[in-house]
């Protein structure tokens, strides 16, 4: 019997729980991405790079401004932390993880998004989950 395979069971036999668990977390992950991804994609509008980040905040009763920024945030960071995750293990990772930027708030936020979004692969996979919607192509700025 090789050192690997007595390690590997050595591991299975303490850890067991936890890499069912791990690999649990991965799966449900995975498909949860596969719906929330494209759905949320569709949601951004098409002007969303070049409008004034604040112009739609700004007209909200103050408590309400509140409770968004906190659910708003609060969310990011869950797709932002399953985005860093998800590339380590299947899914997909780089888009999770620019809609977690998406919905935080932050200084060098709005830098940070367009720098990912002209990566060709990111545009083009964004874009074409928004065209398969029947929805325009993101806008960006020069």
């Amino acid at each position: 019997m090789s050192d690997f395979s007595a390690a590997a069971r050595e591991f299975f036999s303490r850890y067991g729980e936890f890499a069912a668990l791990l690999g649990g977390l991965s799966l449900v992950l995975f498909f949860l991405t596969l719906v929330a991804i494209p759905l949320i994609i569709v949601s951004i509008p098409a002007d969303y790079f070049i409008r004034d980040p604040g112009s739609l905040s700004d007209r909200r009763h103050p408590v309400l401004r509140a409770a968004v920024f906190v659910i708003k945030n609060s969310l990011g960071a869950v797709f932002l932390l399953a985005g860093f995750v998800m590339l380590f293990i299947p899914g997909q990772g780089l888009l999770t993880f620019m809609i977690g930027l998406m919905l935080m708030n932050f200084p060098g936020k709005r830098m940070l998004e367009l720098k990912l979004i002209r990566k060709p692969r990111i545009r083009e996979a964004v874009n074409w989950i928004r065209v398969k919607a029947k929805r325009s192509s993101l806008e960006l700025p020069e």
